[in-house]
């Protein structure tokens, strides 16, 4: 925070007027995430902390997809509505202040080195419809708070050896398509009997469990067919 801070008051070139608090606010809330993150060291910088409205901090991957990265989208009200940074040489912990961006309707941080818990703000985020951690080192219990966003329509959170809980306080979303978590192999870290996937983190894949019965999802990495099998990539 202190970092964040320091480069919205001395270094941000952009200069804004106090009573744009809304471009301030986002700005700080970014740049914390930014540092949070590693920022310095990701492989697409996503434009982060340069004098550009913070709609346009983004970049274009240099792969085949030409994928987008960083802010994705904004709002009819220049909000930020969408943040991809994924397979990025992300590394740290997800900062608190992310409840605070609070039109956030995607929230994608797959294929990091993410440590420390998935933080209880983010159930203020009533916005979000997406919600992708898979492939990090979370650690600590999946918070309760998610159940207050109801309009969660995808969750990814396998293969994240120590993220620990019973995800079934998500079963009775109305708007739920899919979800996936550590529910999997020969040692559950997850329960959730609703989840399309499961993961087992120590075997870094995971496997279609959306037509087994519950009982059989401990053992579906050894009885799934291998057309059904998946790996732990998005």
């Amino acid at each position: 925070q202190n970092r964040a801070l320091e480069w919205l008051c001395f270094h941000d070139e952009l200069e804004l007027p106090s009573n744009e608090q809304q471009e301030i606010t986002q700005r700080y809330i970014l740049a914390v995430l930014y540092y949070s993150l590693g920022g310095s060291d990701w492989t697409v910088d996503c434009d982060f902390l340069s004098a550009a409205h913070v709609c346009d901090w983004f970049d274009i991957a240099k792969d085949d997809k030409n994928t987008v990265m960083g802010v994705t989208d904004c709002n009819e009200d220049l909000k930020v509505s969408a943040i991809m940074i994924y397979w990025n040489n992300v590394h740290g912990t997800i900062p608190d202040e992310v409840q605070f961006l609070t039109s956030l309707v995607h929230l994608n941080l797959v294929g990091g080195s993410l440590h420390g818990t998935i933080p209880d703000g983010i159930g203020n985020l009533v916005n979000l419809k997406h919600l992708h951690l898979i492939e990090n080192r979370l650690s600590g219990t999946i918070p309760e708070s998610l159940s207050k966003l109801i309009n969660l329509e995808h969750v990814s959170l396998g293969i994240n050896e120590n993220l620990t809980g019973d995800l079934d306080f998500l079963c009775p979303l109305e708007n739920m398509i899919n979800m996936s978590a550590d529910c999997g192999g020969a040692d559950l870290k997850v329960t959730c009997s609703c989840c399309d996937s499961c993961c087992a983190a120590t075997e870094h894949e995971c496997c279609v469990v959306k037509s087994l019965p519950w009982a059989d999802i401990g053992e579906c990495f050894t009885t799934l067919p291998p057309e059904l099998r998946i790996e732990g990539n998005p």
